[in-house]
């Protein structure tokens, strides 16, 4: 590779991890909204956010944008590396992305509805001491899953039906 080409997929890969971190960001908006002890209990300080002078909209969007960064990263590595292997071209690294965005959106409204159908079929779920909101915890965390598993999910699909199109 050339250095304009290194500089290339650096670029892209860039973006990739900023759309990424800018989802997390928003996703955790919604999920607060849900959930608040989600946060406060449990990513809070496992994020090292407790600085309680700072709003908590606030820490929840630094935990949005690591998070959604830190999942970005190799999801956006394995599609930039998927790419290239298949010759593809900027259209086809901004479809990709798409599959991904699309399936954690998908997979995070299913990990919310399955979520709300467990607390209703089932007696004991375990969360956190300091929880007083075991539902909005619980549908939050199961939003969260949703989601990763919503990433994975969509980059797969994605492989998938560009490997079909060859």
């Amino acid at each position: 590779m050339t250095v304009r080409e290194w500089g290339l997929a650096l670029s892209r890969l860039g973006v990739l991890v900023g759309l990424a971190a800018l989802y997390g960001a928003l996703h955790d908006q919604l999920s607060y909204g849900i959930g608040p002890e989600y946060f406060t209990c449990l990513k809070f300080p496992q994020f090292g956010l407790l600085d309680e002078s700072i709003a908590p909209r606030w820490r929840v969007a630094q935990v949005g944008l690591l998070a959604g960064a830190a999942a970005g990263l190799p999801l956006g590595l394995v599609l930039c590396w998927w790419v290239r292997r298949r010759g593809g071209t900027s259209r086809l690294l901004w479809r990709g992305a798409a599959w991904v965005v699309l399936g954690a959106m998908l997979l995070a409204t299913l990990g919310l509805a399955f979520g709300w159908l467990a607390l209703h079929l089932a007696s004991v779920q375990r969360v956190p001491a300091c929880v007083q909101d075991a539902q909005g915890f619980l549908l939050a965390a199961w939003m969260h899953d949703g989601s990763y598993l919503g990433a994975l999910a969509g980059l797969l699909a994605f492989f998938w039906r560009s490997r079909r199109q060859r």
